[in-house]
């Protein structure tokens, strides 16, 4: 894991800035993805499965890129408000950015976004993609609902080249999405998420139904930042792209590419200079 506080100010001021980058298995220990067990207590997946602990075997490797993620899940949480963030996403092929608002409880069940996730900002970190922003909420991990509630702004420039301040006002009536200062969407419940949700077959739409109108999205949420790489949600397949999302050689494929996509990581960092939240 790659994880510092860089101080930008004096030391009498505790401001920071975030970096959250990645770093590949060296080549002494390479062999062992094909061969070693891999158990990671510190694990930010979902514990007592295979994103935490699995054993190499043939075309199942080990993942053979490591990187971070820090949330604020033990020390605060809030329900509805405006949340400010001044960051620059990564550049690299295949990279994807965390800047999320993740449940502190999965009162609506804990899969498949049942509980729900808000996206304050995302940009693929491949040069075709990097122009488009994306922000909003994720309650399926199935198209097309998985991006229904996702808006999008496409930049003059590609969103990982600067720094920019990303808003996200969350109300209990509604999403609306800022980008330095200027909106780019909103998204109305209308009569409840369930609604929508139960016209794209979401089956875990009906647990909705014992909250409020912005259900799953009227419980307690924490920020979490991170930084992801590869997956098969994200990305298409292509030409271009090393494996498929249905592939049962995913990640190997993508290791055995490494040439034509590690030359892109020199900016792969997510760097996070401020986070404010304010009540609305």
């Amino acid at each position: 894991m790659n994880l510092w506080y860089q101080p930008t100010l004096p030391e009498n001021r505790r401001e920071f800035i975030i970096t959250i980058t990645i770093i590949t298995i060296p080549d002494s220990r390479r062999p062992s993805l094909t061969s070693q067990p891999l158990i990671a207590d510190r694990c930010t997946g979902n514990l007592d499965t295979t994103e935490c602990s699995r054993r190499a075997s043939g075309s199942q490797i080990l993942p053979p890129v490591i990187t971070s993620k820090i949330t604020t899940k033990h020390k605060f949480n809030f329900k509805f408000g405006r949340v400010e963030v001044r960051a620059r996403l990564p550049a690299g092929s295949w990279l994807l950015p965390e800047i999320n608002l993740e449940p502190k409880e999965n009162v609506y069940g804990s899969r498949r976004y049942a509980s729900g996730l808000m996206r304050v900002a995302f940009a693929r970190g491949n040069l075709v993609f990097a122009k488009k922003l994306y922000g909003g909420a994720m309650l399926s991990d199935t198209e097309p609902y998985r991006s229904q509630l996702q808006k999008e702004k496409i930049g003059i420039e590609n969103w990982n080249r600067e720094y920019h301040n990303y808003t996200l006002v969350w109300r209990p009536d509604g999403l609306e999405l800022f980008v330095d200062g200027d909106k780019y969407g909103s998204i109305d419940p209308g009569e409840g998420f369930y609604t929508s949700a139960r016209e794209c077959a979401v089956p875990h739409a009906a647990q909705w139904l014992k909250g409020t109108v912005m259900a799953p999205l009227d419980q307690w949420f924490y920020l979490s930042l991170g930084l992801r790489v590869g997956g098969v949600h994200d990305f298409a397949d292509g030409p271009d792209k090393p494996w498929t999302n249905r592939g049962t050689k995913a990640m190997l494929k993508f290791w055995q590419h490494k040439s034509d996509w590690l030359p892109s990581w020199e900016g792969s960092a997510l760097r996070v200079d401020w986070i404010k939240v304010y009540a609305l």
